[in-house]
């Protein structure tokens, strides 16, 4: 009898009000084969485990920092510590950039061989710069070796994010000026994401690839 057909009879009995007589044997047998399925089903998903764990990795995020301002400076510190930690490449995407000690990040993170690319709206930093900020910010980051670019293909180029050593991205609200110091911003590291940078990356060097050299005065 079959271990369907054993149950449906033991349950009619019971309906009944009899006492049903247990046939062991076949109870030992509806357990073999359940423990049989049980052990077919342990090993696939031992099998299946390697395979679930990489695509966790895939699909989970890196370590997560963030920081907001214009509370103690907080969002600066953070892309500073992020240029700082830099140890082959930081390419930079930006909209505002004249922040003096982000330029000063960026100059020392070249004094230690790190290769800093990057590209900024043109009108911002070039063709509107009345006060000249942006492009003292340009000119001391080309003479420290940088390779910068303009770009004029948007309406604004509005971009405000950095990859750094290909796994690590920095993006947010805040601009590379001082003036970011007076907003409310914020400003998110995400570490140890190649998956994700690698995207970050494939924007930029769009974007880069669209600019014209920033050539120095």
């Amino acid at each position: 009898m079959s271990t369907n057909r054993t149950t449906i009879a033991m349950t009619e009995i019971v309906d009944q009000g009899i006492t049903p007589r247990i046939h062991w044997a076949q109870v030992s047998s509806a357990m073999s084969i359940l423990n049989r399925r049980l052990a077919v089903f342990a090993w696939c998903l031992l099998q299946a485990m390697p395979a679930l764990a990489d695509e966790s990795r895939l699909n989970s995020p890196g370590v997560i920092e963030v920081a907001f301002g214009p509370e103690g400076a907080a969002a600066e510190g953070l892309i500073l510590r992020s240029i700082a930690s830099a140890g082959t490449s930081i390419n930079v995407a930006a909209y505002a950039f004249s922040s003096p000690a982000i330029v000063d990040a960026l100059k020392a993170a070249r004094e230690r061989g790190v290769d800093v690319r990057l590209v900024v709206d043109y009108k911002h930093n070039v063709g509107e710069d009345r006060k000249g900020i942006g492009r003292k910010a340009l000119d001391a980051l080309v003479a420290a070796g940088a390779v910068a670019r303009t770009n004029s293909s948007y309406r604004l180029h509005h971009d405000k994010y950095m990859i750094i050593d290909a796994r690590h991205v920095q993006t947010g609200s805040y601009n590379y000026a001082v003036s970011a110091n007076l907003n409310s911003e914020n400003v998110m590291v995400i570490r140890d994401d190649p998956v994700l940078a690698r995207q970050y990356l494939a924007h930029w060097t769009a974007r880069f690839g669209e600019g014209t050299d920033y050539r120095t005065r």
